[in-house]
């Protein structure tokens, strides 16, 4: 994905600057067609034979490429063709081809912003170089900009809305106008409000999560949400925010509309706190985060462009941090080492130099995946059933939706359902679950997850523990029931295979250069060569039916068609296919409890899905009600509170009893140290 902006380099000290400004940005951009073959190809109706004209496609809508064509014919008349009268026949021709055509997508996003934004551009680009009447529908059309329209809605699309209403009031010289939505655009710099009352893009009541209602926008975790479903959306709508406002704030930096130096500094602490921290090497999406945007080809790889904005209005604020940001982007560097829970998106992100992975899981506090708008995401089902994967390089899993079993998830346990039909997986989104018991205790360098899982596709039921340590991670499972007569599987690994090979020999498996041990369970690898197309994850776009072609890695746990109280444990040891000792030990793998010890006791990790009790190397744990624990260097303790649902917990530790007073509402999920 890159930034839906471009960025002027020009300041401005005066509104009227800015609009020369904003028109020179259009400008600027060198036209990225054929200008000649567009001329010669358009017909006397103003329209190209490559274009289905009827077409309604909810996404990649056919109509966006006339209008495309005309801003690229816009710009090469204004910048040196301005005494080609063929050329501007060609645009006149099909600026009224497309207002007397009335074309209209059934997808509200093209209504509210999607054509609106490239008449914009018209707007600027072809400023006094149009027939009045042209000028004047023009001008007519970008009244469907409308920041107090329900587009502008919280969420992703509430600054974009708001930015194009500024473009409008600008191009229009409406210096109140614009002065009062640049005045909106910089309090959208702050952690989302609650809203009593959600409406939809079209006005209607919007869904929402009924157990943990809030607000859309930025989250008090740093995490971004766009709808009431609280689904994590921080690299797709969460990027607009970022953007847009560093494009503005950059713009005015040395005018008296200049944004708050404390608006400036809450974005870049999203977007080092939040935004960099679901990235892979400082440029890649982390898989697991990733909703229906992974039926796009490309999606997931980023510019450092976000960052150089945010560098160029800082003042110096996290300038390191920012100026690190930007060469990891450039560089592909190696990951930093921190643990990250966002507790406010049931989602855990682990990192060290070599590697990083993920868990992704959803609870009664959020919905597991988007609903597939627009058919992107058909097979989503799975992916917020406790995701883990693995990423080195960061393009493990780049592209590979057309050749992929959304059965078969890395780190979720799932029923093999039918691939056909699709009908019978119910719902991609799950948006009140069952889940109770969810979460994560870490402090900013370790961390492990607990996930109770209960499935609503049947009624599979498993206690999922993941545990992370410097060099590898191990998960463990345990209480694995169900009777629905489908196979039960978890899934290890599925990705591209690079080397076409994989080593094993006794629950060990190594690919691509790193270690996989099945400690507990059956499992079976292979390498497979498979075909498949996009029409897997997506439907009703041009690309559909595209066919890929790869060589796939999986590997899986089998738990039967009717496991009792099963279990799995394995291990994944990243950028290493010589492991000869584990720097860990498992203590435990029972329904009620689990515990994962590092070798050198310098970390220990307990998770009490229920009150138990558990002998570890530093003596007895115990728990008056579910929670984790995690102890480091023997004597640093650290308590959470997953089922978020005690105020007050009694640990019993070799040191005596411990009460602590957990947080409440928003704080209820973190980890507190004792």
């Amino acid at each position: 994905m890159i930034a839906t902006i471009s960025v002027c380099s020009c300041n401005a000290s005066s509104l009227e600057d800015i609009r020369q400004a904003v028109r020179g940005e259009y400008i600027e951009v060198n036209p990225g067609s054929d200008i000649s073959m567009l001329v010669s190809t358009m017909d006397k109706a103003g329209k190209w034979g490559d274009i289905n004209y009827k077409d309604k496609s909810r996404s990649l809508w056919q109509l966006e490429k006339h209008l495309d064509r005309l801003v690229d014919m816009s710009v090469a008349y204004v910048k040196g063709n301005a005494s080609d009268a063929k050329l501007h026949d060609a645009i006149v021709r099909g600026l009224n081809q497309w207002f007397d055509g009335k074309y209209e997508n059934p997808n509200w996003w093209y209504t509210k912003i999607g054509v609106p934004r490239r008449m914009l551009k018209l707007a600027y680009i072809l400023d006094g170089k149009l027939p009045e009447e042209l000028k004047a529908k023009i001008d007519r059309s970008l009244d469907a900009i409308d920041s107090d329209d329900f587009p502008a809605r919280p969420g992703g699309d509430r600054i974009q809305v708001l930015s194009n209403h500024a473009k409008v009031m600008l191009w229009r010289r409406d210096n109140k106008g614009v002065s009062d939505i640049l005045k909106k655009i910089e309090e959208e710099a702050r952690i989302a409000p609650y809203e009593e009352t959600m409406y939809d893009a079209g006005g209607n009541f919007a869904v929402r999560n009924q157990y943990r209602p809030s607000g859309r926008g930025v989250q008090p975790d740093m995490s971004f949400h766009h709808r009431g479903d609280r689904v994590n959306s921080t690299l797709t709508y969460g990027l607009e925010l970022p953007e847009y406002f560093s494009y503005w704030a950059e713009l005015l930096k040395d005018s008296d509309m200049a944004f708050s130096s404390s608006a400036i500094h809450f974005i870049i602490d999203y977007y080092l706190d939040g935004v960099c921290r679901h990235l892979v090497a400082g440029r890649y999406a982390e898989p697991s985060i990733m909703n229906r945007e992974l039926s796009r080809p490309g999606a997931g790889e980023f510019t450092p462009e976000l960052g150089l904005s945010l560098l160029k209005i800082s003042n110096g604020y996290r300038e390191g941090e920012l100026k690190k940001a930007v060469a990891n982007f450039e560089n592909r560097s190696a990951n930093d080492s921190y643990a990250r829970y966002f507790s406010d998106s049931d989602y855990f992100t682990f990192s060290r130099p070599g590697f990083q992975s993920a868990v992704r899981f959803h609870s009664e506090c959020n919905a597991n995946q988007e609903v597939p708008h627009n058919n992107e995401g058909i097979r989503n089902h799975f992916r917020g059933d406790g995701a883990c994967m693995l990423s080195v390089t960061g393009r493990e899993y780049a592209d590979i939706a057309p050749l992929f079993d959304f059965r078969m998830i890395p780190g979720a346990t799932t029923p093999m359902l039918p691939y056909e039909p699709l009908s019978d997986w119910g719902s991609v989104q799950i948006l009140d679950s069952p889940i109770s018991f969810a979460g994560a205790v870490n402090d900013s360098v370790y961390g492990a997850v607990a996930f109770d899982f209960e499935s609503e596709r049947t009624d599979l039921k498993a206690r999922k523990g993941y545990f992370f340590f410097d060099d590898e991670y191990v998960c463990l499972g345990s209480g694995i029931n169900s009777t629905s007569g489908h196979e039960i599987v978890t899934t290890v690994e599925q990705s591209w295979s690079k080397s076409k090979d994989m080593k094993q020999g006794d629950g060990w498996f190594v690919h691509d250069g790193s270690t996989y041990h099945i400690l507990e369970g059956d499992a079976k690898g292979l390498v497979e060569n498979r075909k498949g197309k996009w029409s897997n994850c997506v439907t009703d776009v041009e690309y559909a039916d595209s066919v890929a072609e790869g060589n796939v890695f999986s590997l899986a746990i089998s738990h039967g068609t009717a496991p009792k109280d099963g279990k799995y444990a394995y291990s994944v040891t990243p950028n290493n296919e010589s492991v000869v000792e584990h720097t860990f030990k498992i203590i435990a793998n029972e329904a009620s409890h689990q515990a994962v010890m590092a070798n050198d006791g310098s970390v220990l990790y307990i998770i009490f899905y229920e009150p138990a009790s558990v002998a570890t190397p530093l003596g007895d744990f115990s728990a008056d009600e579910s929670c984790m624990i995690m102890v480091k260097n023997g004597k640093d303790i650290y308590v959470s509170n997953p089922s978020r649902r005690h105020q007050n917990l009694t640990i019993h530790t070799p040191w005596g009893i411990k009460q602590i007073k957990m947080g409440e509402d928003n704080l209820s999920g973190l980890t507190k140290r004792i």
